[in-house]
């Protein structure tokens, strides 16, 4: 017998034939989205367009930190996005945001590198990250319509860690060109946006199971079947967070944990650029894409079936212990990089960062479905999303200011602040630490009311 025949093939999971039976149809069409859609998308994340800012744009501090802020604070945006989507098809609307994002993406290339230029590249790097809050807020519907709770984790890992070898892949092949040619921006952005396009074409195929029922229960709500608050009138936003405490208690562990993280991710990428500027100018690019891009989401790729498996098996509650304490040890590693000025050290803080993004990805995209009822998944999701947006708003704004902080503005006699440095770093550890004590009382609490199972609410 020959030495292929013997051993497994790690792609075969990623067939379709592999799937559940009443999955495939669904997830033939994601796969071959996520194969597509991530080359544009590769093009904002954060260790690539912050890069390209200020390398090729000399985007100012300010600028630097509202682009790698604008994924988190773009989810301000999902309570209109929900809206929007309400009783209206899911995949075409997915599909149009997606659309609309690849348009943004194309455009940057037509950018002048000066004058009004750096400000117009942020304004469309935020557009492009608001349309993709709407794309990640619909697809939560989808995925929680499509595939089933004991395996939903598993097949949506396929999709993500699909897309994440790309994101991996394109800031390798980017770097080098721009350190190279600065002006191949030009080209790779729409190039990498026509790619998208094909990927869109395949995603609009996707059929949603049993959503005739979910869209009549959308545009009525009114029905007797559908949730209701104590009052007996139809669920909001607010009467989700007054009345359901646990999923309270959860948002305010996550959200603890999402401001520590933010503002110790918008400082370290600083960090990570003015140290490459400084004693490795010819390769900065690279390495700073390597750091910031490449090396999280290598790692965050080989974790995540690791990840998905202790998902499915897991509430959310238990599932975010353990994961919050990467959060711990990830921000003191990168407290020890800043404070002596480390590169191997923020190369290993990059690889935490990816190991925690691995679980973080997951947990962000589906645990609110162990709170939810399957008819207000759109509300449960909207919340936490519009969460994640207020805390996006401020804390990566608020970490790069205590980081490097700012010049004296004697207008509004504010004095002149030098930073707190490395020291931020061990502030973000101490409140992820917090975040993890509030996740062991939420499952201690839950399992002492005989809940904490996995499964959908």
């Amino acid at each position: 017998m020959s030495r292929s025949a013997t051993l497994p093939n790690p792609l075969a999971g990623f067939r379709t034939a592999a799937q559940p039976p009443m999955t495939r149809q669904a997830y033939h069409h994601e796969i071959r989205a996520a194969m597509t859609v991530p080359f544009a998308l590769a093009l904002l994340e954060g260790g690539v367009i912050a890069v390209v800012a200020k390398n090729v744009f000399g985007v100012g501090n300010l600028g630097f930190a509202t682009i790698v802020a604008a994924p988190m604070f773009a989810n301000l945006t999902s309570l209109v996005w929900t809206r929007v989507a309400r009783g209206k098809p899911k995949v075409a609307v997915t599909s149009w945001l997606m659309a609309a994002s690849l348009v943004l993406v194309a455009a940057i290339a037509l950018l002048p590198t000066t004058g009004p230029g750096p400000s117009l590249l942020v304004v469309l790097a935020v557009a492009a990250r608001v349309v993709l809050a709407g794309v990640v807020n619909v697809r939560s519907t989808i995925w929680r319509m499509n595939f089933p709770r004991s395996l939903r984790a598993t097949i949506t890992t396929k999709f993500v860690l699909t897309a994440t070898v790309i994101l991996m892949a394109v800031p390798l092949a980017v770097g080098p060109l721009l350190d190279w040619r600065p002006w191949s921006f030009r080209v790779v952005f729409p190039l990498a946006a026509a790619i998208g396009f094909l990927g869109v074409r395949s995603f609009w195929r996707v059929r949603v199971r049993g959503e005739r029922r979910l869209l009549r229960d959308e545009r009525r709500p009114h029905e007797a079947d559908a949730p209701r608050q104590a009052s007996g009138k139809p669920h909001t936003v607010w009467s989700v967070l007054a009345q359901d405490r646990v999923y309270r208690f959860y948002l305010a562990c996550q959200f603890a944990g999402g401001v520590a993280n933010m503002m110790a991710i918008t400082a370290f990428t600083l960090m990570v650029i003015e140290h490459l500027a400084a004693v490795a100018p010819r390769t900065q690019n690279t390495q700073g894409m390597l750091i910031s891009a490449a090396v999280p989401l290598l790692i965050a790729t080989l974790s995540m079936p690791w990840w998905s498996r202790r998902l499915d098996a897991n509430h959310i509650a238990r599932f975010r212990i353990g994961h919050a304490m990467t959060w711990v040890l990830n921000q003191s590693v990168m407290f020890l990089a800043a404070w002596f000025a480390s590169l191997p050290l923020m190369y290993a803080a990059a690889a935490g960062w990816g190991f925690m993004r691995g679980g973080g990805v997951l947990a962000w995209q589906l645990g609110h479905n162990d709170f939810a009822d399957r008819r207000l998944v759109p509300t449960y999701m909207a919340i936490h999303q519009t969460l994640t947006g207020v805390r996006g708003a401020f804390a990566p704004f608020l970490g790069t200011a205590l980081f490097a902080g700012w010049p004296a503005v004697e207008r509004v006699g504010l004095p002149a602040f030098g930073g707190i440095g490395a020291w931020l770093f061990a502030a973000t550890a101490g409140l992820s630490f917090l975040s993890w004590l509030g996740f062991v009382f939420l499952q201690r609490r839950l399992a002492a009311a005989g809940g904490g199972r996995a499964e959908d609410a």
